[in-house]
């Protein structure tokens, strides 16, 4: 299935340094558009940064997908076509004969961007071979970390396809240094690390130290309830504090979650909350105090960055990426209860440092704001299509 929205004035929009070419950017999702579009994960020109290219095709692995005005935002002013390709996506498309090869021979690409190294990255890699564009592969993660944590078979035995993919990409979009480190172990010489966009305007920092004396201070986590984060970590922890712990997100983890917090010691301290769309999000980081995560692996968490954007001083876990984002300006902790309780104790009976915490981690998520990201993405994508660089 096939859905278009097309853009609204006369005329084509002009690739930087190709006059007035169409450029049309081609991407492999690894989800459905109706899975973000139900989130409310819809973020300005999130594939077609700086409103480059003039044409966006996604194929999605749906049998049916969102139309294409719902999802318009994340291409800016590009004419946005989606081909809901199935289920059997991205397997479907290595015939050169089939509806894959129909439908990107038509679009005629620029580019092809994959958003995942194992299987739709190595689609888009023997693609862009056979088309003689280049592709544009992104990682979101260490994936030697989530085998490491998971365990699972399908993890170990995704290994080739990882390694065939960021060898022979033309470009590995890493969200962090920690994960460009995993991408150069599997081959890739063409590593560039753009963050995660985050508005930092959106999640301004609320007055300091608001709290009113008769009521508990709240540490905000916000977190999808997977095998990745460790959510009982922060429950247990609410134990023996003064506190009010609410926990923003849902997952195949939330029935197992919901029943951990159904004790007597932890109903009046914690608040379970389903996912919340994400143009609400900012008025739960200006109610809270604290934010607080847990987790055994990540690429880059952006909750992180946008508590640090809202001026919350943040207790995580210590590990490598989380540190690299936080960057000194907040508290990093075992993953275990009493060592997140104490950090989170120190915070919440030191005014003082609250305050030089947030000022810190404010100041700091300036410096990742979203539209420097964006604005490295276009450069990116100007330079690997022979456009002149920008200085």
């Amino acid at each position: 299935m096939q859905r278009q929205a097309r853009r609204s004035g006369p005329g084509r929009i002009p690739r930087p340094g190709a006059g007035t070419e169409v450029a049309t950017l081609a991407v492999f999702l690894t989800d459905a558009l109706r899975k973000f579009e139900a989130k409310g994960e819809i973020k300005p020109r999130y594939y077609n940064p700086g409103d480059f290219f003039s044409d966006v095709h996604f194929f999605t692995p749906a049998r049916a997908d969102v139309e294409a005005h719902q999802v318009q935002t994340l291409v800016g002013r590009a004419t946005l076509t989606i081909h809901s390709m199935g289920k059997g996506f991205p397997v479907s498309g290595l015939s050169g004969r089939g509806r894959l090869a129909r439908l990107l021979r038509s679009a005629k690409p620029v580019v092809i961007r994959a958003y995942d190294p194992g299987a739709r990255g190595a689609l888009a890699v023997v693609w862009g071979r056979r088309l003689g564009i280049p592709v544009v592969v992104s990682v979101h993660c260490d994936l030697d970390d989530q085998r490491r944590s998971e365990r699972r078979l399908v993890h170990h035995l995704r290994r080739p396809l990882e390694a065939f993919t960021l060898r022979r990409a033309d470009r590995v979009v890493c969200v962090s240094h920690h994960v460009a480190h995993y991408a150069r172990r599997y081959g890739s010489a063409h590593v560039e690390v753009i963050y995660n966009r985050v508005d930092t305007k959106r999640f301004a920092p609320a007055a300091a130290d608001r709290r009113h004396p008769d009521v508990k201070p709240v540490v905000l986590s916000v977190m999808r309830l997977v095998a990745q984060k460790a959510p009982e970590c922060l429950i247990h922890a609410m134990q023996g504090l003064d506190a009010r712990l609410v926990l923003i997100g849902d997952g195949e983890r939330t029935a197992e979650i919901e029943a951990l917090v159904d004790r007597p010691a932890l109903r009046d301290r914690v608040e379970l909350v389903p996912a919340v769309p994400h143009r609400d999000i900012s008025r739960y980081y200006a109610s809270a105090d604290v934010f607080a995560i847990a987790s055994h692996y990540e690429g880059f968490c952006i909750p992180v960055l946008e508590a640090m954007a809202s001026g919350l001083p943040v207790v995580a876990s210590d590990i490598a990426v989380i540190r690299e984002v936080l960057g000194g300006t907040g508290l990093v902790v075992p993953n275990r209860p009493d060592c997140f309780r104490e950090a989170l104790r120190r915070l919440l009976d030191d005014p003082a440092l609250r305050a030089q915490l947030s000022v810190r981690a404010r100041a700091r998520a300036v410096t990742l704001d979203g539209a420097r990201m964006e604005a490295a993405e276009t450069e990116l994508y100007r330079s690997l299509l022979g456009g002149t660089p920008s200085k």
